[in-house]
C-alpha cells in the first residue's frame, strides 16, 4: 500500500468514527499523528467533494460511512468493534482492538466511553513499536517464536513499562514474554508513563491463530479493592473474548457511501 493511500484511509476511518459529534482538524492531527498539512489538504478536498460538512464552530461532520470489511483469522472487524463497544460500556473505560503488523502494533478499533477517566492519544490508525514491555507487547510477542523475535527485533531495545523506562536485557525480556499465558489476561497495574493502565486478552481465529488484542484502558489511579477490580475486568474481557471467538463468521464488504 502506498503511503499516500495509507494516510487517506487513516483519515477516513477517523472522520467516519466522528459522525455523531464531529471532529476538529486539530483533533484529527492529534489522533492520527499525520502532518498538519496532510490533514488540512485531505479534509479540504473531502469538503469540496461534499463528503464532509464543516459546522459554524469549524467541526467536521462526515457525510459518508466508511467500513473496512477486514477479517482477522475469520473474525470480521464488525464483531471486534461490537466487542470493544460492549467492553467500554461495561467498564466505563476505553476499549481497543490492536493487531500485530510485522514488528509494530496497529490500532484497528478504539472505542471511547464519554465518562471514562482518561483521554487516550491512541486512536484508529495509531501505530506503535513493540519494545515497551507492557501487557500488549508481552501478549503479542508471546504468540511469536523465540527465534523469530531474535531474527526480526532489536533484542537490545526492550524497556520496562512505566516512568522508569529501564532498559531490559534480552534474557530478562524473553522471560517476561515467553512465560505469558496466552489464554489468560495480561495487565499492568501501575500503568505506563502516560498514566494509562491497560488490560488485554488475545483473540484467536478459527484455526487458533493469533488475530490480535482486545483491551480495556483506564487511568492508572489507585483502586480500593485491587483484586475485585482486576477480577471484574477479567470477567468482562474474557466474556467478550469468548463471544468473539465463538461468533458467526459473516463477511461484510467494505463500504463507503455518501449519505
Amino acid at each position: 500500500m502506498s503511503e499516500n493511500l495509507n494516510r487517506t484511509l487513516i483519515l477516513l476511518e477517523h472522520l467516519s468514527a466522528a459522525k455523531r459529534s464531529g471532529v476538529t482538524v486539530a483533533q484529527l492531527i492529534e489522533q492520527t499523528g499525520l502532518a498538519s498539512s496532510t490533514v488540512y489538504r485531505i479534509a479540504q478536498e473531502l469538503e469540496t467533494l461534499g463528503y464532509v460538512l464543516k459546522s459554524s464552530d469549524r467541526r467536521l461532520f462526515p457525510k459518508f460511512q466508511f467500513e473496512q470489511g477486514m477479517s482477522f483469522g475469520g473474525i470480521e472487524i464488525g464483531h471486534l468493534s461490537a466487542a470493544c463497544q460492549s467492553v467500554s460500556a461495561d467498564l466505563v473505560a476505553a476499549s481497543e482492538f490492536i493487531a500485530l503488523r510485522k514488528e509494530t502494533l496497529f490500532w484497528h478499533v478504539a472505542e471511547a466511553h464519554p465518562m471514562q477517566s482518561i483521554r487516550l492519544r491512541a486512536g484508529v490508525g495509531f501505530v506503535r513499536a513493540t519494545y515497551e514491555l507492557d501487557c500488549i507487547t508481552r501478549m503479542a510477542l508471546a504468540h511469536r517464536q523465540r527465534a523469530e523475535v531474535e531474527a526480526n527485533w532489536d533484542v537490545t531495545g526492550f524497556y520496562e513499562v512505566g516512568v522508569s523506562g529501564r532498559k531490559v536485557p534480552w534474557d530478562e525480556a524473553q522471560e517476561k514474554i515467553f512465560t505469558v499465558d496466552t489464554a489468560d489476561m495480561q495487565f499492568d497495574l501501575m500503568g505506563n508513563a502516560k498514566g494509562v493502565r491497560r488490560f488485554c486478552v488475545a483473540i484467536h481465529g478459527e484455526q487458533g491463530e493469533f488475530a490480535g488484542l482486545l483491551t480495556a484502558a483506564e487511568a492508572a489511579t489507585p483502586v480500593r479493592d485491587v483484586d475485585a477490580h482486576v477480577a471484574k475486568v477479567q470477567r468482562v474481557l474474557m466474556g467478550a473474548k469468548s463471544a468473539v471467538e465463538n461468533g458467526t463468521d459473516t463477511t461484510r464488504p467494505k463500504q463507503m457511501q455518501q449519505v
